[in-house]
């Protein structure tokens, strides 16, 4: 992956209330994810990078929203990189146990760059005190499959785990200066 100029940013899901929104139990995927969104794409136009937000509000079902969101990230023609902001479950740590259930960065194939990048992003959560869950890969994520350029999933931590939601809500705006930092030091490997 070149030197990242441009990016799409989106919360995965429709907003909270609606179908297809996203988990919730300490945390509120829906919400959070557009949260984190909002940030990230602000801080990327901070340090001279172009950010497009291409969350989906009005999807009417899982498939719908899905393909809105490929739709919106392919229209930017230009974009080098899309990112995709999800939060985790299935914890179930209702009491906490001490340990968070973390951070994972999910991908079509862990290549050169793309896989870095994504290590980038795990490590900047990790020096929060999220558990770097590493980079996963699939190919069974429609997202995943459907964007022209490189893509990214970050699942930034666990709704559901009691000691990701006391660390995520003291730092929030940390991970998402982690999530740019990943992006700027990609761009300064890539010079």
């Amino acid at each position: 992956m070149k030197k990242i100029r441009k990016v799409t940013v989106h919360g995965g899901h429709n907003p909270s209330g609606k179908i297809a929104c996203g988990a919730s139990d300490f945390l509120d995927e829906s919400r959070e994810d557009r949260y984190i969104t909002r940030k990230v794409i602000k801080l990327l136009k901070r340090n001279g990078i172009a950010a497009v937000n291409c969350t989906v509000n009005n999807g009417k079902n899982q498939t719908d929203v899905l393909s809105k969101i490929c739709a919106k990230c392919n229209s930017v023609t230009d974009a080098d990189l899309h990112i995709s902001i999800h939060f985790n479950s299935g914890r179930n740590d209702k009491k906490g146990d001490g340990r968070t259930g973390g951070t994972e960065v999910w991908l079509t194939e862990n290549i050169s760059d793309k896989g870095d990048f994504a290590r980038r992003v795990c490590h900047q959560m990790e020096g929060i005190g999220f558990t770097d869950r590493g980079v996963k890969t699939t190919k069974g994520l429609y997202f995943l499959n459907h964007t022209k350029a490189p893509a990214v999933l970050v699942e930034v931590c666990f709704v559901d785990d009691k000691d990701d939601y006391i660390l995520y809500k003291r730092n929030r705006n940390v991970v998402a200066k982690s999530i740019v930092k990943a992006v700027l030091k990609h761009n300064k490997a890539s010079q």
